[in-house]
């Protein structure tokens, strides 16, 4: 990961970096979760565009019929599986990907999962199973890309796949949203940090999406704690997803606002007023303190744009 430096872009200010109306075309992205759901729709979306696909995802199955499916579009493309919650597993994905295609120059991280229920209820077996795929796997897409881009010296792109449960705090879902509000803040840290290197970042924080992650979500953790899934709360919940956004289309827009330049990308606009009631008690809380402890230095130096922290 980049090291700390004397200046940074001031926080909510700095932009994504913007390509030309041709990219993704001839570009490589490498694709986590591409078998099915938002990364099949981003997958479908970049082959459409032009570019080369990595696929990859942990089901065989469905990854050699996404490949042989975008194969007969026209796409170019190759799948590698793999954990991407295994920290040893990265680079090896990474070269083999770059064997078949070339160098990778859009990284996609948006394997997700869902588990337990509330904060109380949750296995720590789960909770780490949550956070491992949702936050640990795009600091480790991160730490593992972001000096293969460095060295090619080009423009590059990576997209986080969080949720709007990671900017509106939702009950019952500790371990999805915990994870998801730390992949926004990872995400605003690296367009911070990588302001002005010619790497862009973007934040996808999709509402509902007709995927199938209730399903998958709940198969896993039945096999991680060995039970069986709530197949009455799998059908309710996929039931309500499939009311959701087209994968599809969402790929779509995510691609035109990469294109653009676009930090965060919203998929409904509907959570407004969730969104704007959760600033409004920050912004109070700010307002009304009374500024017993003087002055801080540190927030000084982040509003003329000075990074506080030394390396």
């Amino acid at each position: 990961m980049p090291e700390n430096t004397s200046s940074t872009a001031t926080p909510g200010t700095a932009s994504a970096t913007a390509h030309t109306e041709e990219w993704p075309r001839g570009e490589v992205a490498f694709v986590t979760g591409a078998a099915s759901g938002i990364g099949l729709g981003l997958s479908r979306a970049f082959v459409a565009a032009g570019a080369r696909v990595g696929l990859v995802d942990i089901d065989d199955a469905r990854l050699a019929q996404v490949a042989e499916e975008l194969r007969a579009a026209g796409g170019t493309v190759t799948t590698v599986r793999f954990d991407v919650g295994d920290p040893d597993a990265w680079e090896a994905a990474a070269d083999a990907v770059e064997a078949e295609l070339g160098p990778v120059t859009i990284l996609c991280s948006n394997a997700g999962v869902n588990g337990g229920s509330s904060a109380e209820a949750t296995p720590w077996e789960v909770w780490r199973r949550v956070h491992t795929i949702n936050i640990d796997a795009q600091y480790l897409g991160a730490s593992t890309f972001l000096p293969r881009f460095r060295r090619l010296g080009r423009p590059a792109h990576i997209l986080n796949t969080a949720s709007l449960a990671g900017i509106i705090p939702m009950a019952d879902v500790a371990a999805y949203a915990s994870s998801k509000f730390a992949s926004v803040g990872f995400s605003m840290v690296l367009r911070s940090e990588l302001a002005g290197s010619g790497i862009g970042v973007s934040v996808l924080a999709p509402g509902s999406v007709s995927t199938r992650i209730a399903e998958t979500a709940a198969a896993g953790q039945a096999e991680l704690l060995g039970e069986e899934a709530n197949a009455e709360a799998v059908a309710a919940n996929s039931a309500m997803l499939a009311e959701g956004a087209d994968p599809d289309a969402v790929g779509q827009q995510v691609v035109e606002a990469m294109r653009a330049g676009q930090f965060l990308i919203v998929t409904h606009g509907e959570w407004l007023p969730l969104v704007r009631a959760v600033h409004a008690e920050v912004e109070t809380a700010f307002a009304e303190f009374d500024g017993r402890h003087g002055s801080d230095p540190a927030a000084a130096l982040l509003v003329q744009g000075v990074n506080p922290v030394s390396s």
